[in-house]
């Protein structure tokens, strides 16, 4: 009994915790079928207390307790179960739903050509869409994603950034790839959610016209402002005006033309780089429809200057600009100039130019080629070729005929224009004149010819010959010892006095033995030797020791001829001279004196220092005239043929040095007239070429010559020669220089818009020139100084010069007997006036040598 109480109640506590199989029902009726079976016990009444304890009773209302709340749980969770069923398959309904749309989605997005990246997190996005129409964007999404393999690389970089911006910071963007110049692809993106999509669709039609619309503006908005940044940075004048003439924008040259601190002060000051005028004929122009394009002047910088101004009309309004070509002008008129200066110098050259252009055509001779070959104007303006000038020039007899084939005469005679390097040649002319020809080949083809005639200089040659001769054979009868030695002490020359006064072998000498040697093959010896004044100076070698030291010195410029007297061994006496030659010879002289040596020898030393002394001012005027100025005109004419054209183009910086070659040897070449002019006048040895001089036009030449500094100075000349007459007897070429000088001065202080006056008249025998000036004048101490020479006061003067233009005036009007008067005063201006007397001609010949000249009145 106890037993089955205990299965019982294990059963319904399996059926309340739920591990039991029955219901709990079906358990309680257990129970209740198993009470009345223990009540029919004999001798005991049916009572359920005696069935069960109370702790049972209790126990068991416990359990119908938890069985009623069982059946109550049940009862609910087979409601919610069913309702989770229900709920259950109306979601699945709404997923097969939104599974049926977003395929419907989906195969929208995909009908249309366009490719749509999805990103949802940090993984690769997700490829939706084709993009069909064209084959330039790949179609695997793989590929498509790699962007840099179809994209430009500009456009990756943008896209890149675009992208990041939309993942980090949700912004959108919209951008265009030009993958040529066909396609454009259009990437858009934005957010939804938490989602972030970027789109690609080709772009067409008006879409695609729209981006290139913007595309173009855009790259017009950066040519734009590339351009303004280039005429900001450009050194020329740019502007631009509105409709009603206005200026709307410049550049930064514009305002620093106008002396504006910056472009918006000029813009809002409207300030104007011309004057009205000229903005009134440029409007003009504009209104007509028409370019303006003109050169006009303004001050720019204090200084007026010329511009080539450009201005056009456009839709808006209209541009300009103005090119600063003062400094243009200026190299061009010097260039005019320097032709024309350059033509003239070759007109004054002995030496024959001729230039033949490509076609052996002439196209340019000097005055001095004209006169060589004995040449019509007539026919040389005809400009003959070069075969047809020989031929001319065989037909008159000048050059001799030929004994070649004409086609080897033409061969040769064109030979120079083929030549790579120029080519020098002899002509033997018919009348007997020698020629030396150089062919010099041109670039562009032609040839530069230079004539020069040296017969002259062939006949010296041969005189020199004949001359060295004489004096060999002279030197070798003269009674006096001479030997020549160079400076290595070697002997060079050496006559057969010199051998026997020393008792030397002549054979010996042959040889050339040093100076050394030959005190031991002498056999007459040194025994005194004594200065000039016939005594023993102190300090003085003796015998050969003092040849010696005297042919070996290397003191070039401290030699000089060393004279004295001495005695040998076998009591002859003898005066010696040891006399420096040029390139470092020396030459030794002994005379034997022994029964007259004190007359002899003061005739001697009187002779020798005359000679010395005219030889001196005859090498110095001859050095001068040979040795410098000569190359210094042979630079400035070959310096002018380098500017020529056909001499081939010139760089910037060639053409540059070239001037300061041209500029600086005229200077040159004027300084060392003046020199020379001035050396020969203190030689004495100035002679003036007397002659009848046109007055007017002896002024006129020399104010042709400073013309151009007088426009350069903007200067203006009043002459005045009413009262001077028409001619009179002087040195005409030197009263050039003296007016050319005179009018140089006064160019080189008078200020800019003054007059200066030339004005001459005749009184009381003379003929006067005056020059005068409105300068800043000279102070009355400085007055006298003027004329020393190389006396340059560049006070007040726009340039200094040598100091020689006011001494070469006063000694040629001294040479012609005249006298130099100067007026001034500080800033009143200067005044110099020369004074000539009125003579005859010709002069007697004394008084032509000093310049002197008779007066018309004796």
């Amino acid at each position: 009994m106890d037993s089955e109480r205990t299965a019982g109640s294990t059963r319904l506590v399996d059926t309340v915790t739920g591990r039991g199989a029955a219901p709990a029902l079906l358990t309680f009726a257990i129970l209740l079928h198993a009470a009345p079976a223990a009540a029919a016990t004999p001798g005991d009444a049916f009572d359920l207390g005696g069935i069960l304890s109370e702790s049972d009773i209790v126990y068991l209302a416990a359990f119908a307790f938890i069985v009623g709340a069982a059946m109550l749980a049940a009862t609910f969770i087979v409601r919610q179960r069913t309702a989770l069923a229900a709920e259950s398959d109306a979601l699945r309904n709404e997923l097969h739903q939104a599974r049926i749309e977003a395929d419907a989605r989906t195969a929208l997005l995909v009908a249309g050509d366009e490719r749509i990246l999805v990103f949802a997190g940090a993984d690769k996005p997700e490829v939706i869409g084709q993009i069909h129409t064209t084959r330039k964007v790949p179609s695997d999404p793989e590929r498509f994603l790699v962007f840099a393999d179809w994209m430009p690389a500009d456009c990756v970089a943008v896209l890149e950034q675009a992208i990041g911006e939309l993942l980090e910071h949700a912004k959108p963007f919209r951008v265009a790839i030009d993958i040529d110049a066909e396609c454009v692809i259009e990437a858009s993106g934005r957010t939804s959610g938490g989602l972030a999509m970027v789109r690609f669709n080709v772009l067409e039609g008006l879409r695609k016209e729209l981006n290139d619309l913007s595309t173009s503006h855009s790259r017009a908005l950066s040519t734009v402002e590339t351009l303004q940044q280039l005429f900001d940075k450009a050194p020329l004048a740019i502007w631009l005006r509105d409709r009603n003439s206005r200026l709307n924008w410049v550049n930064a040259a514009y305002a620093t033309a106008v002396d504006a601190p910056s472009v918006d002060v000029a813009l809002e000051r409207q300030l104007e780089f011309l004057s009205a005028q000229d903005r009134l004929r440029i409007a003009r122009n504009l209104a007509e429809g028409q370019t303006f394009e003109a050169k006009l002047s303004t001050v720019v910088e204090a200084d007026r200057r010329n511009f080539n101004v450009v201005e056009t009309v456009g839709p808006l309004g209209s541009a300009g600009l103005a090119i600063d070509v003062s400094e243009t002008e200026q190299v061009r008129m010097e260039l005019h100039q320097t032709i024309a200066s350059q033509s003239d110098t070759l007109d004054q050259l002995a030496t024959a130019v001729a230039r033949f252009d490509e076609k052996t055509q002439l196209a340019y001779y000097n005055t001095a080629f004209q006169r060589l070959f004995d040449l019509t104007n007539a026919y040389l303006e005809t400009g003959p070729d070069h075969i047809a000038l020989l031929d001319h020039l065989r037909t008159r007899g000048i050059l001799p005929i030929e004994k070649l084939a004409r086609s080897e005469m033409r061969e040769q005679d064109l030979a120079a224009y083929r030549a790579a390097e120029p080519t020098e040649a002899m002509w033997h002319l018919a009348d007997g004149r020698t020629l030396r020809v150089i062919a010099t080949p041109q670039p562009r083809g032609g040839a530069t010819w230079v004539f020069e005639d040296i017969t002259e200089k062939l006949e010296l040659e041969s005189q020199v010959k004949a001359t060295v001769r004489l004096q060999r054979e002279t030197i070798d009868y003269l009674s006096e010892a001479v030997a020549v030695f160079g400076s290595d002490g070697r002997m060079r020359l050496s006559n057969p006095a010199f051998a026997e006064m020393w008792g030397i072998d002549p054979e010996k000498l042959l040889a050339s033995p040093r100076i050394h040697a030959l005190a031991d093959l002498a056999t007459a010896k040194v025994e005194r030797t004594i200065g000039v004044n016939g005594n023993r100076e102190p300090g003085m070698p003796e015998g050969w020791q003092l040849f010696c030291e005297q042919v070996t010195a290397f003191d070039e410029h401290g030699r000089e001829t060393l004279r004295g007297e001495m005695s040998l061994s076998d009591g002859r006496t003898f005066n010696y001279a040891i006399v420096p030659l040029p390139n470092g010879l020396t030459m030794l002289t002994y005379a034997n004196i022994s029964e007259a040596r004190a007359a002899e020898l003061v005739l001697r030393e009187r002779n020798d220092a005359l000679e010395q002394a005219n030889r001196i001012k005859t090498d110095f005027v001859q050095h001068v005239n040979y040795e410098l100025r000569s190359p210094l005109t042979n630079i400035i004419g070959f310096s002018a043929l380098l500017r020529s054209p056909e001499t081939g183009p010139l760089t910037e910086r060639q053409s540059e040095y070239l001037d300061y070659i041209s500029s600086s040897t005229s200077t040159l070449l004027t300084i060392v007239n003046d020199i020379l002019d001035l050396a020969t006048v203190d030689a004495g040895i100035m002679e003036l070429d007397l002659s009848e001089v046109d007055i007017e036009r002896t002024v006129e030449q020399a104010v042709d010559g400073v013309r151009d500094r007088f426009e350069a100075a903007d200067i203006s000349l009043e002459i005045d020669l009413a009262d001077a007459g028409t001619r009179f007897f002087a040195d005409g070429h030197r009263l050039t220089q003296i007016l050319f000088n005179l009018l140089s001065n006064a160019a080189n202080f008078a200020p800019a818009g003054s007059a200066v006056a030339v004005r001459a008249w005749r009184h009381q025998g003379m003929l006067s020139f005056e020059v005068s000036d409105r300068g800043p004048g000279i102070a009355t101490n400085q007055v006298e100084k003027i004329f020393e020479r190389f006396e340059a006061n560049p006070s007040g003067g726009r340039q200094s010069g040598a100091g020689l233009g006011l001494s070469i005036v006063k000694s040629f009007v001294e040479l012609h007997q005249g006298q130099v008067e100067v007026r001034s005063a500080p800033g009143k201006g200067t005044s110099f006036t020369c004074h000539f007397p009125l003579g005859t001609f010709p002069p007697d010949e004394e008084a032509g040598r000093q310049g002197k000249f008779r007066d018309a009145a004796e």
